[in-house]
């Protein structure tokens, strides 16, 4: 065996070995996430049985009524819900779940996962209005007549938050001195609503299991700042 014999071998080996250990690692992160995926719906079990709801690993998309109808949920593409638990709370129809969806495609694609509390409220009637973290493109695209309902009097609350609806003055009745007080305190929150369905959560954010129930119990009191029952 002459020396470019033996080169073009152990090139050959090093290549194989490469892809060998790439699949091993490809393997090893796909058996990682699946354990953590399980023990994260073990634990989502556990708190729904504490909160006397009831648990699904998977649901359908539709399982939530008119879900089409709100921002979070008409964007992107492989949309799935899971983790959900549902029940009543304070003669409230509640639910907490995970939502994940990917916007783009191949290379360019990225996805998001959030948790996502949802209140079913009787008796009411939000106008339709979605609600986002400002960003630099957001304040960009304001310049040329991208809609951004603010409030001269909460110039925080103006200048960290996005808010949209179709019905602008129906929106501005919505978001009074208490309900724009909480989200001055309490930044980085997202919500969806119209009807008598109202959906809390923060973007591309999971809460851990352990803080379902503080979550909720929040998430409680900013759906009674919404229902004017404070």
């Amino acid at each position: 065996m002459n020396q470019d014999q033996l080169s073009t071998i152990l090139t050959v080996l090093v290549i194989v070995s490469f892809i060998v250990f790439i699949i091993a690692v490809i393997i090893v992160a796909v058996i990682v996430s699946r354990k953590r995926a399980q023990e994260r719906t073990r634990q989502l079990t556990s708190v729904a049985t504490l909160l006397g709801w009831q648990f699904s690993p998977v649901a359908a998309i539709t399982w939530i009524p008119k879900l089409e109808t709100f921002a979070l949920f008409n964007q992107g593409h492989s949309k799935s819900i899971t983790n959900a638990m549902y029940g009543e709370i304070e003669g409230v129809k509640a639910a907490v779940f995970d939502y994940r969806y990917t916007v783009g495609g191949g290379k360019n694609s990225q996805t998001f996962t959030q948790s996502v509390v949802y209140f079913e409220m009787p008796n009411l009637n939000l106008p339709f209005f979605s609600l986002r973290p400002e960003n630099f493109l957001h304040k960009l695209i304001e310049a040329f007549g991208y809609q951004d309902i603010d409030f001269g009097n909460h110039p925080t609350f103006s200048s960290k938050y996005l808010l949209r609806g179709p019905d602008e003055q129906g929106v501005r009745n919505l978001f009074n001195d208490a309900l724009l007080s909480f989200y001055e305190t309490n930044l980085g929150l997202s919500a969806d609503g119209g009807g008598n369905q109202l959906f809390i959560f923060q973007q591309n954010y999971r809460q851990p299991p352990h803080q379902i129930q503080l979550t909720v119990n929040a998430a409680l009191h900013l759906q009674r700042l919404y229902g004017n029952r404070w």
